[in-house]
């Protein structure tokens, strides 16, 4: 039976419910953007058979008993959904390194069922960092110019977090299988031995033929084992490969994004040295503008006033 997850979607509907049932006397004010139309209580009453329509479109006017709330942008729900699937994929690998553990542990039986669970664990993680590469490429072709700052941020964050757990799983997969490679040197020491062991008994008069036939039986077992084995490896090898594929795109994304800022630091600092030559040519025009002809004629006029002012006094106290 088919399901889907729809946690996002009722996380962001009960947070819409709790932000509007604020009192309604400080509501009613138009807002531009995408809207929920939201119906008092006593439309309701009166058409119980009918719902309040959602509209992304501006009432063109006020309805009484009714108010807006704005919904977030679309790259918000996949900006959610990735940092959801990197928590996914977290428990995911908790779950496979406890694999690697019991499957590298010495037991009686083949190892079938570890190596089934450490395949499809395996396959689960990929899967769920495929899906946010993709989401991550598409999350620069959403959003309008106003948050394409807070957009650009989210996803260098969402980026780095992919790439940091993209590098643990590799980690994790190179390490199971360089104990995987020793455990097949240990497996090929043991078959050296065991052949020594039955040429030795050959030569042997007083061997008997049933220790020869356990000897052979443990032989069988061993050749089966690192053939098992050897399946494992080449399995973990191209999970690896497919892992450096990942982490190769989302070291360009990276990339990609550390240019956009070092251009956006450029243009900063290019505007900083226009600033710093503007303000010096603004104190160069200050001087000459107070070095001018009509300030000094200016000059001249107060002090002309003065004189003519001082004379004026004299004569009074003259005469």
């Amino acid at each position: 039976m088919a399901t889907r997850n729809r946690t996002v979607q009722y996380k962001k509907t009960r947070d819409a419910v709790k932000s509007v049932r604020a009192p309604l006397s400080s509501s009613a004010s138009s807002s531009g953007g995408p809207v929920i139309e939201m119906v008092n209580a006593s439309f309701l009453r009166s058409n119980r058979s009918s719902y309040a329509p959602l509209s992304t479109e501006e009432d063109p006017g006020p309805s009484s008993g009714a108010f807006t709330i704005g919904l977030p942008p679309s790259w918000v729900d996949d900006s959610e959904e990735i940092a959801a699937n990197i928590q996914r994929a977290k428990a995911k690998m908790a779950e496979l390194a406890k694999a690697h553990s019991k499957a590298l542990m010495p037991s009686f039986g083949d190892g079938k069922e570890d190596q089934r669970a450490i395949e499809v664990l395996t396959k689960e993680i990929t899967d769920l960092l495929r899906k946010s590469e993709k989401r991550l490429r598409n999350l620069s072709n959403n959003g309008s110019s106003e948050d394409s700052t807070l957009q650009k941020n989210v996803q260098r964050s969402l980026a780095t977090d992919l790439q940091t757990l993209s590098v643990e799983l590799r980690r994790k997969q190179s390490t199971y299988l360089k104990r995987l490679q020793k455990q097949k040197e240990d497996g090929a020491d043991l078959e050296m031995n065991l052949n020594d062991n039955r040429y030795r008994l050959d030569d042997d008069d007083f061997g008997g033929m049933g220790f020869n036939e356990h000897q052979m039986s443990k032989l069988k077992q061993s050749e089966f084992s690192t053939v098992e084995r050897e399946r494992e490896i080449t399995q973990v090898v191209q999970s690896v490969n497919e892992l450096a594929q990942i982490m190769k795109d989302i070291s360009a994304l990276v990339i990609d994004q550390g240019t956009i800022v070092d251009r956006i630091d450029y243009n900063i600092q290019n505007v900083a040295t226009s600033v710093e030559e503007g303000f010096k040519q603004l104190q160069k025009a200050e001087r000459t503008q107070k070095k001018g002809g009509m300030v000094m004629c200016a000059t001249v006029l107060v002090i002309l006033c003065f004189i003519m002012i001082v004379l004026l006094i004299l004569k009074e106290l003259l005469l």
